[in-house]
């Protein structure tokens, strides 16, 4: 961990402004949906990077509905969710596309809303599709790209506007060539694209240049096989500058000393980036509950990946608070130090030394996750195992965050004090009356 990092002397002034410098505009996210013809080991893969302005998130266990289901949600709320799966390993996200709205008043769910409702409710793509045709005629105040895996194999993006929708098959090679549908912030039948646009077709496009940051990262990976691994490491933190070029020194990037600022309007990894998710599904005739949500909770440059299950009996500690989950406060405040003067960029003076750090914990946390899983598609365990599994995880990443912070406020009080003002001396007589 660097200690000379000047920036830390802002932490106090930017965790009191941090919300209030979050515009509409940082409701923003970036998606990919990708087949199990693609990935390493044959199952679909979901991802997302959620960017809003509600930063203090946490994951909760529904069990009132239908269906019980696990999902990442604003802190405090359980009306909606925002990614999530259910005991039928049926997965669900979404990406916002504003370009899909219509005139007129709406009404009906809205995207966090519609989002648990499904969960609770379907078990497959084709259920979902149904009902969307239901909700087409009800109504919704849905505009979203929603991803999909489900356990029988199937994977689709749909772009969903309030009363009209377009599916997206990932497992099609008409539509899907590559095996894999990513999405920014704007809907290709909303744009008048075709469903795999290349970067010549999107123009000025808003979130352009996250859509083609995101396939080329897919891309580069696509012959290997596409890994829960690559895709928390190399997407969820990418790093690129407006042409879509890793940053020297990121993980992405040659080697090479990173930039003093990186400026993240642009970047899949943003400073309105608040929570992220991974979902790691299962072969058709598989348990459903092997199904894995990948958590990061804060930015996912300043925090960790935890596995989450469906059949857990409860989350752990570290990931459920009304008011914020531990860890992703931590990594809020980590990401607060790191702010460059003007807000909207990083200050990379701490970033070598925090993933140094991190990302050795997050190493063995997917090593031993990978044995775990095997065994239990091998022997099958019980909830109560799967849970002290989960919470043992969730140990692990907290106690990292917590050495991280530790040293980023060690760093800060080992910062040499100021020197005292100096006064130009007095040159005239000053009478008191």
């Amino acid at each position: 961990m660097a200690r000379n990092v000047t920036s830390l002397l802002r932490m106090l002034l930017l965790l009191v402004l941090i919300s209030g410098t979050w515009s509409a505009s940082s409701r923003a996210c970036t998606t990919a949906v990708i087949s199990g013809k693609v990935t390493a080991d044959g199952r679909p893969l979901l991802w997302k990077n959620r960017d809003t302005s509600n930063i203090h998130n946490e994951v909760v266990l529904f069990k009132e509905g239908p269906l019980r289901a696990i999902a990442v949600v604003n802190a405090g709320s359980r009306k909606s969710a925002f990614m999530g799966v259910n005991e039928a390993g049926f997965c669900l996200e979404n990406s916002l596309s504003k370009d899909l709205g219509t005139p007129g008043k709406k009404s009906g769910m809205g995207n966090g809303r519609f989002i648990k409702h499904a969960l609770e409710t379907c078990e497959t793509v084709e259920d979902f599709r149904k009902l969307l045709d239901e909700t087409n005629k009800t109504g919704r105040r849905t505009v979203s790209n929603f991803g999909v895996i489900d356990a029988r194999g199937g994977a689709a993006l749909f772009e969903t506007g309030p009363d009209s929708y377009t599916m997206f098959d990932a497992n099609d090679p008409q539509t899907a060539p590559n095996g894999y549908i990513v999405r920014s912030n704007f809907a290709t039948t909303a744009q008048g694209l075709p469903a795999l646009p290349e970067q010549r077709h999107l123009g000025k496009i808003y979130s352009a240049e996250r859509y083609s940051q995101a396939c080329s990262r897919l891309e580069q990976q696509r012959g290997a096989g596409i890994t829960v691994e690559y895709l928390l490491r190399n997407l969820t933190r990418d790093l690129s500058n407006q042409q879509g070029t890793p940053h020297p020194g990121t993980v992405n990037g040659p080697q090479g000393k990173l930039p003093e600022i990186i400026q993240t309007a642009n970047t899949i990894s943003r400073s309105t980036t608040v929570s992220a998710a991974v979902f790691h599904g299962v072969k058709p005739g598989e348990n459903p509950g092997l199904t894995t949500m990948w958590t990061i909770l804060g930015n996912p440059s300043f925090s960790l990946a935890v596995p989450c299950w469906v059949d857990m009996k409860q989350v752990a500690d570290p990931l459920e608070d009304r008011k914020g989950a531990e860890l992703g406060e931590i990594a809020i405040s980590l990401r607060a130090w790191s702010k460059s003067a003007e807000g909207d960029g990083i200050d990379t003076q701490a970033l070598p030394g925090i993933w140094e750090d991190l990302w050795k914990t997050e190493d063995k946390i997917l090593k031993l996750t990978q044995a775990f899983q095997t065994s239990r598609r091998q022997h099958g365990y019980s909830q109560g195992a799967v849970t002290r599994f989960h919470q043992k995880m969730a140990a692990l990443a907290m106690q990292a965050m917590q050495q991280e912070l530790q040293e980023m406020k060690q760093a800060a009080i080992d910062l040499p004090a100021p020197p005292p003002p100096r006064f130009a001396p007095v040159k005239k007589t000053i009478v008191i009356p």
